[in-house]
């Protein structure tokens, strides 16, 4: 039997993955911004599962907390990227 939250568990380590790569194609991609800009929506979008995540589980503030933290992420990177 699978554990119930595996889906957000998997979803969340892919979402990490992709933003270290990203992270390091842009440290030698320093022409293209658009790539630092992707691995800040890739962070935020794992704030998001790891929020989605501790609702599931019934711990309420942390899950809002971490949405938070998704919310802020997105709005300055995208304030700061344009």
């Amino acid at each position: 039997m699978r554990p119930p939250y595996e889906n957000y568990q998997k979803g969340q380590l892919v979402t990490l993955l992709l933003a270290i790569v990203l992270a390091v194609v842009g440290l030698f991609q320093l022409d293209h911004q658009w790539i630092i800009l992707l691995m800040f929506y890739m962070l935020a979008a794992s704030f998001v599962l790891e929020g989605l995540l501790e609702m599931k589980k019934h711990q309420q503030i942390n899950g809002v907390i971490q949405l938070l933290r998704a919310i802020i992420v997105l709005f300055f990177t995208t304030i700061l990227y344009f």
